[in-house]
C-alpha cells in the first residue's frame, strides 16, 4: 500500500498540470471561442496546487516520514521499444530530485496564483495558462527523470513555453524577434542533449540517469565528449556565455514568466541537468574546468553589466546570471552540496525579487522623487553638466570598465557577426527549396 501511494503521488505530480491545460485546451477548442477567466485560472490551478500537494506526499515517502524511505528508481514500464533501443517510463528519486520538484512545483503554483491579477483581461489569458500547465509538467518530469529520454521530453516542454511565453505578446515585433532568437539558442544547444542521449545509450546499454555511475569505465576521449555535450547544453538553457544574449531579451513576456522562467525555475534547469549528470562530469576533469572557466566568467561580466543596467528587469537578469555562474562553478569544482543550497535560495529570492518589480518600480517613482530633486540642488547641477564640464584628459580605467558594461561589451553584436554567415547561408537554402518545391507544384498541376 505505501508503494502505491507513492507511485500515485509521483504520477499526479508529473502529470497534474499537464490534466489541467489539455483540459482548457480542448475546451476552447470544442466551444470555439474564450472561456471565463475564472473558470480557465481555477482549472490549471488546481492542476498546479494538486501537483504541489502530491509533491509533498513523494518528498515525505522519500523521506521517510510515513514509513521506510523510498529511494532510488521507481518503473512505470516502456514507453516505446525500436529495436534495441527502448524508452522506459522510470523515475528517479533522490533528495536533489525531490528539491528540486518542490522548489518548482511551488513556484509554479504561486505565479499561477499571482497571474491570475496580473493578466485579468489580457486577449492571451487562456493561452497564457495553457502553457503555465505545459510548463509544469515539464519541470516535474526533468525533476523525477530516471532516463535521459524522459529528461529530454521535460527539457523540450519547458524550452517549447519558455519561448512561446517570450513571444506571447506576438503582435509586436520586439517579442517576436527575441522568442525566435531565444528558440534558436535552445534548438542549438539542445543538439547537445540529443547526441549526448543517444551516445551513451550505445557505450553504455541504457539511457538510464543510474547507469551514468559507471562513466568512469568508459574511455577518457567518450566520457570527456559526453560531459561536453551535455554542458554545451546546459550553457545553452541557463544562458551561460557566448549564450546569454537571449535572456536580457526574455524580459519581453510579462512579469508573471519572467519570475517563473528566467529568474527561479527554467533558468536552473540547466546546472540542474549539470547536478544530475554528475558523474560524468567528474570523469572528465578537462571539461570540468571548462565548466568553472565559463561559469566565473559569466559571473564577472553580468555582475558589471547589471551595475549599469538601467532597467529594473535588465539589471535582475544579468544578476540572474551572475549567480548561475557562480552555481556551475560549484558544480564544475564538485560542491554539488553547497550548488543545490545556493540553486534554491537563489531561486526563491529571485522569483520574490521580479514579482516585486513593478512595485519597486512605482515606488520608486512615488518616493524617490524628492530626494533625488534634493540631491541635485544639494550639488549645484545635474550630473550630466558636471560631467560635461570636467576637464579633458586621459579616461580612468574605472570609467572605461564602466563604459563597457554599460554597452554590455559589445557581446550582442559580436555574436550577430558571428552567426550572420549561418543565418545567410540558412535564408539562401530556404530561398532554393521554396522555389524547388514551387517548381514541383508547378510540375503536378500541368500532368
Amino acid at each position: 500500500m505505501p508503494d502505491l501511494a507513492f507511485r500515485f503521488a509521483l504520477v499526479v505530480t508529473i502529470l497534474a498540470p499537464l490534466v489541467g491545460g489539455v483540459s482548457v485546451a480542448l475546451a476552447l477548442v470544442w466551444r470555439g471561442r474564450w472561456l471565463e477567466e475564472s473558470a480557465v485560472a481555477q482549472v490549471i490551478r488546481a492542476g498546479l496546487v494538486a501537483s504541489l500537494l502530491a509533491a509533498l506526499v513523494a518528498a515525505g515517502h522519500s523521506f521517510g516520514l510515513w514509513g521506510p524511505a523510498m529511494r532510488g528508481e521507481v518503473e512505470f514500464g516502456d514507453w516505446l521499444t525500436v529495436g534495441s533501443y527502448h524508452i522506459p517510463l522510470v523515475v528517479h528519486v533522490d533528495e536533489l530530485a525531490t528539491s528540486f520538484s518542490l522548489l518548482a512545483a511551488a513556484l509554479t503554483a504561486l505565479v499561477g496564483r499571482f497571474s491570475r491579477t496580473y493578466l485579468h483581461k489580457e486577449p492571451g489569458f487562456a493561452r497564457f495558462y495553457v502553457l503555465l500547465g505545459l510548463f509544469g509538467t515539464g519541470t516535474q518530469l526533468v525533476a523525477y527523470a530516471g532516463a535521459l529520454d524522459l529528461f529530454f521530453a521535460g527539457w523540450e516542454l519547458i524550452g517549447i513555453s519558455s519561448a512561446l511565453f517570450i513571444g506571447f505578446f506576438h503582435e509586436r515585433e520586439m517579442p517576436a524577434r527575441s522568442a525566435v532568437r531565444a528558440f534558436t539558442t535552445y534548438r542549438l544547444c539542445d543538439a547537445g542533449l540529443l547526441i549526448a542521449m543517444v551516445t551513451t545509450h550505445e557505450l553504455l546499454g541504457t539511457t538510464r540517469i543510474a547507469a551514468l555511475e559507471r562513466a568512469d569505465t568508459l574511455s577518457p576521449l567518450a566520457v570527456s565528449a559526453i560531459a561536453a555535450l551535455f554542458l554545451l547544453s546546459a550553457m545553452g538553457k541557463s544562458a551561460q556565455l557566448p549564450f546569454s544574449g537571449w535572456l536580457p531579451r526574455a524580459m519581453e513576456g510579462p512579469t508573471p514568466t519572467s519570475a517563473l522562467f528566467y529568474g527561479a525555475v527554467s533558468i536552473h534547469a540547466g546546472v540542474y541537468l549539470l547536478l544530475r549528470v554528475g558523474p560524468v562530469l567528474r570523469a572528465a576533469p578537462i571539461v570540468a574546468a571548462f565548466g568553472v572557466a565559463v561559469g566565473v566568467s559569466t559571473a564577472v561580466y553580468a555582475a558589471m553589466v547589471a551595475r549599469t543596467h538601467t532597467d529594473a528587469k535588465g539589471a535582475l537578469a544579468h544578476a540572474t546570471l551572475s549567480q548561475i555562474g557562480l552555481i556551475l562553478a560549484e558544480i564544475s569544482l564538485g560542491w554539488t552540496s553547497l550548488a543545490l543550497v545556493h540553486l534554491v535560495c537563489h531561486a526563491l529570492l529571485r522569483a520574490w525579487q521580479f514579482l516585486r518589480a513593478p512595485n519597486t518600480i512605482h515606488d520608486a517613482h512615488a518616493f524617490g522623487h524628492h530626494a533625488a530633486h534634493a540631491t541635485q540642488h544639494a550639488h549645484g547641477a545635474p550630473a550630466s553638466i558636471l560631467s560635461a564640464a570636467a576637464p579633458a584628459g586621459p579616461i580612468p580605467m574605472r570609467d572605461r570598465i564602466f563604459a563597457h558594461a554599460l554597452h554590455r561589451v559589445r557581446l550582442d553584436e559580436r555574436i550577430d557577426a558571428a552567426v550572420a554567415p549561418v543565418l545567410v547561408a540558412a535564408r539562401v537554402l530556404a530561398n532554393a527549396e521554396r522555389r524547388v518545391r514551387l517548381a514541383m507544384s508547378i510540375g503536378e498541376e500541368r500532368r
